[in-house]
């Protein structure tokens, strides 16, 4: 016990180095996705594993490259890692916002038939509570208790909608509230407001077939087409590379034609002087560089278009680079392989 008080206490001073509001934006989303461990010690660990990685990178990429750039790189990592420290916060919220939102409608129409049977609002909201329910069942019963403590049940249902990352929560719960402020039947709201849910998630699907086709050229664009293109562009620097590589013959009136390193080369008189170009190193660099760009704001595009939220595409990101890049260095290969005669 001693040793992990020692480990929340340096996780807890080091999470005083970050700013307040990504402390509080850390809390919120943990609240929000379920976690049981705190803000700051969460905080504090991401922090502490970005330093360690960042110093890493930092000696390997100084004994690789120069020193400016290893600066680089271990910037790079360090806000890499705190990002993917974020996001899977962020990620576990949306999901169990999602089992939430899936269930939620029928929760509702439960309470329905419950008040209809004679229970109170307080009573039909902690008979609700069923394990089918998943996530959705701890909501209810942290509500129930609050209302059974003495907390009024509008509070205790806006709490609840703060907890959960749903608008669609957020927004039954303010129908529900102002329903029970005016002081309306109940039953018949819950079994309105269930319905109109069921209608919203079918919209939804109907919306997710309809963009069928915007999604697959969305997916055939940037982890089929571009790879494929990137590698071709690639071979073929390669090839102008091989051929500027060769063309060092003299010509007449004194003429040089002067090899290069790169794309292109230039005629000189009297001198063979050699100029900076694009190497097919950078052009394979670039490529890779745009591959991984292209994938993930493909992977967002795809998200917001389908499920009208954005992060639910991180998710894909990572599928989607890695079968880019392995049709990309697939398709290089192929095509130095097949048109390899050219370079013997």
């Amino acid at each position: 016990m001693g040793v992990r008080m020692k480990i929340e206490k340096l996780l807890f001073k080091l999470s005083l180095f970050l700013p307040e509001n990504i402390i509080a934006s850390f809390k919120q989303l943990m609240v929000q996705g379920g976690f049981t461990i705190s803000a700051r010690e969460y905080a504090g660990y991401a922090l502490l594993l970005s330093i360690v990685a960042a110093v890493a990178s930092f000696q390997v990429a100084s004994l690789l490259i120069s020193s400016h750039y290893a600066l680089l790189i271990a910037l790079f990592t360090f806000t890499v890692l705190m990002t993917l420290f974020y996001l899977i916060i962020l990620t576990t919220a949306d999901a169990r916002a999602r089992r939430i939102e899936e269930v939620l409608p029928d929760a509702l129409q439960m309470m329905s038939a419950n008040i209809r049977a004679g229970m109170t609002i307080e009573n039909a909201i902690w008979a609700a509570a069923k394990p089918e329910f998943g996530p959705l069942e701890e909501e209810i019963r942290v509500v129930s208790g609050k209302v059974f403590g003495g907390k009024p049940v509008t509070d205790a249902l806006n709490e609840m909608a703060t907890r959960v990352r749903s608008r669609r929560l957020e927004r039954a719960v303010k129908l529900l509230n102002e329903g029970i402020q005016l002081g309306g039947e109940m039953a018949p709201l819950l079994e309105e407001v269930a319905r109109d849910l069921k209608v919203n998630s079918m919209l939804a699907r109907e919306i997710a077939s309809a963009t069928t086709m915007y999604m697959i050229f969305i997916v055939f664009t940037a982890v089929i087409a571009s790879p494929v293109m990137f590698a071709a562009s690639v071979y073929y620097a390669d090839m102008s590379d091989f051929i500027s590589s060769q063309r060092g013959t003299q010509l007449p009136s004194g003429e040089i034609s002067v090899p290069t390193s790169g794309l292109t080369g230039i005629m000189l008189v009297g001198a063979s002087k050699k100029t900076e170009s694009v190497s097919p190193q950078e052009v394979m660099q670039f490529a890779i560089a745009c591959i991984i760009l292209t994938t993930f704001f493909g992977a967002l595009t795809l998200a917001e278009i389908r499920y009208g939220r954005i992060t639910r595409g991180l998710k894909y990101i990572p599928i989607f680079m890695i079968v880019a890049l392995l049709i990309f260095f697939s398709t290089y290969a192929l095509l130095r392989n097949v048109f390899g005669f050219l370079f013997m």
